[in-house]
């Protein structure tokens, strides 16, 4: 005969639920920094290692880590903007095509609800002037968002090389946190969840990369204007999974109906990003991301969702690797494993580390058929 479960048990759970989910929702302007240096830590620390084999110094390797991803940083804000304003050379087209749209939006609304131009145009006066008013709060709203933006980037560059440059003592507290595992066993853990981080980001990075180029052949095909921006944005976005592949691919489509004077290359658009997000899902999420960190697709999606509502766009791209990382936990932990097994994927070996093994094992399957 089973055990009931309590109700001061149930209880305790309960709190214990709402008290993290409090700690994360609070906690965010400083946890968000603090989650994104863990992982850009981890994912520099293989190459860290072996510069440190080769007789570097730990304070230089952890500089040069950082260096590369302010480097990374900066070069991605520099292609879009000057992407952008190849972009801003067609705002009189846009402007024109705005007005005629308008005055086409007028002229419907006259024949179907009676309203008179006139009138019309009153309405979006006032609503003009509304927005004038609110405007000023909208750009303080925006600069302070900026500011909180570059604060809590320089945080996580300072927190990122802090851990690549302590990462041995980290090492050491969790070995002894959990005394009574063997150091050996509790080395094995971290060494896997260092694994599954480096392996999802390595591959998040790879997947952009492909995406890009595989948008801007596309749009390049069909004549499409600004197609690298308008491909960069749109893989860009493929870092928030699923959500990110639907509004990353509507992007180009909705600019290619605004700026082109045919239909057929918003058509044309439309059909590149559906082929390349099959492509996606036949090959690039199985084979690039696909399991790295063995979640079932319930919880992936559920995940996602509980992420963007804590933590808006940081937690729809942070909680899935973070629950990854809780999975491995789960499943080294005596009486936790259950909770493992309702997380993860239940196809066995799907995440098998590092993505270069992946694809010298697709490769040698071809080669072999």
């Amino acid at each position: 005969m089973t055990d009931k479960i309590s109700l001061k048990e149930l209880n305790r759970f309960l709190f214990f639920t709402i008290m993290v989910v409090a700690a994360l929702y609070f906690g965010r302007p400083v946890l968000v920094p603090f989650t994104f240096s863990v992982f850009f830590a981890t994912l520099f620390t293989r190459m860290s290692n072996k510069l440190e084999d080769k007789g570097w110094k730990r304070v230089y390797t952890a500089l040069v880590s950082i260096t590369i991803l302010i480097a990374t940083t900066i070069g991605i804000i520099w292609l879009v903007v000057w992407q952008a304003q190849k972009l801003g050379e067609d705002l009189p087209a846009i402007e024109k095509k705005a007005e005629a749209f308008i005055q086409h939006a007028q002229e419907y609304i006259g024949d179907r609800l009676d309203i008179p131009k006139a009138k019309q145009k009153d309405l979006i006066e006032n609503k003009l002037k509304s927005a004038a008013e609110t405007s000023g709060k909208v750009i303080k709203n925006f600069f302070a968002g900026m500011v909180g933006l570059f604060g809590s980037a320089v945080m996580a560059l300072i927190f990122a090389f802090l851990f690549l440059y302590q990462r041995e003592k980290y090492e050491r507290f969790f070995i002894g946190l959990f005394k009574q595992s063997p150091p050996g066993h509790t080395r094995e853990v971290l060494q896997k969840i260092s694994t599954v981080s480096q392996s999802y980001l390595t591959g998040r990075v790879l997947s952009i990369i492909i995406f890009t180029i595989l948008f801007t052949s596309g749009f390049l095909i069909i004549g499409l204007k600004n197609a690298f921006l308008l491909a960069f944005i749109a893989a860009l976005l493929t870092i928030i999974p699923y959500v990110g592949s639907i509004v990353g691919g509507l992007f180009p489509f909705a600019v290619a109906l605004v700026t082109e004077d045919s239909l057929n290359v918003a058509v044309g658009a439309l059909a590149v990003i559906l082929i390349i997000q099959g492509i996606d899902n036949y090959f690039i999420e199985p084979y690039i991301i696909g399991g790295e960190v063995n979640i079932s697709a319930f919880f992936t999606i559920f995940i996602l969702l509980i992420g963007g509502l804590i933590w808006g766009v940081a937690g729809m791209i942070l909680f899935l690797p973070m629950l990854g990382v809780a999975k491995i936990i789960f499943d080294n932990v005596p009486g936790l494993e259950i909770y493992g097994e309702l997380v993860g994927d239940q196809k066995k070996g799907k995440g098998s580390g590092r993505i270069s093994e992946k694809l010298k094992g697709l490769f040698k399957r071809k080669r072999n058929d």
